[in-house]
């Protein structure tokens, strides 16, 4: 995307972008315990009935990994990728702002009373959204990507049929969370995690600026998955060994084919 000097963003917008995507990033490490919980798998927090901030309950290791595919490696991915020439790229700022919604909106459906306990999640996660659009050069861009010039077929046959698998386990995680009774929105957040992954997938099929590092980002959390339920196969919701290795291989596949999609465009 190219853009002419009438059309260039201000120096308020160039610095203040950088400067809050920087730090909701590390908010999302840090303060939202992505790059911890993702750790998990490996790193246990349990530690025998301790209640410190970072305790994890050992059932969870899981679905622990699941938060920090969805905000360490999704969302800061997106963010960091943000960090260069941000204005040219508006479908990761796309793709960061759907996937909050998702996961509201699945927050909202399957723990309906726990949501409207923590609506000061609705909350910081809209500022989130309006702070960042606030400083985006042409929000609009990222509101409402421009059309495509054409899609990659081996990306969309292979993000379909990562649907065909991954929507049912999407399913039954947000059951899972309608008959959870602990306050925790740990299956729903998978549920969420997969639908914003598969969505992810679609828009690097689409081959606008910016896909290919989308399509990088979504590789790496398939193969980072995979590893996590290589760590923690017995543990509930985990994909077990073959689907550790399934995902892996099909993360490998995926950026193969996204290397091969940009190279023959």
């Amino acid at each position: 995307m190219e853009m002419t000097q009438s059309s260039q963003p201000k120096r308020w917008k160039r610095i203040g972008f950088v400067v809050v995507a920087a730090l909701f990033a590390l908010f999302g490490f840090f303060l939202l315990q992505g790059a911890t919980e993702a750790l998990e798998p490996w790193l246990p927090s349990d530690c025998g009935g301790c209640g410190g901030p970072t305790y994890l309950p050992d059932s969870y290791r899981w679905l622990a990994a699941s938060h920090g595919a969805l905000l360490a490696f999704l969302f800061g991915g997106s963010l960091i990728a943000l960090l260069r020439r941000p204005f040219e790229k508006p479908i990761l700022l796309h793709f960061y702002m759907v996937g909050h919604l998702v996961f509201l909106a699945v927050f909202a459906i399957t723990a309906p009373k726990l949501a409207i306990m923590k609506l000061f999640v609705f909350v910081m996660f809209l500022l989130t959204l309006g702070i960042l659009l606030a400083f985006y050069h042409n929000r609009s861009s990222a509101v409402r990507l421009e059309p495509s010039t054409g899609y990659s077929r081996p990306l969309l046959v292979l993000t379909a049929i990562a649907a065909l698998i991954l929507l049912p386990v999407a399913v039954h995680s947000g059951i899972q969370q309608w008959s959870e009774t602990a306050e925790q929105f740990r299956w729903g957040e998978q549920a969420a995690m997969l639908i914003v992954l598969l969505y992810g997938g679609w828009l690097a099929a689409s081959q606008r600026v910016g896909a290919y590092v989308l399509g990088i980002i979504v590789s790496i959390t398939y193969v980072y998955l995979g590893a996590s339920a290589l760590a923690v196969p017995n543990h509930p919701g985990s994909w077990g060994i073959a689907g550790g290795i399934a995902s892996i291989v099909y993360g490998i596949v995926y950026a193969a084919a996204v290397v091969y999609s940009k190279r023959t465009r």
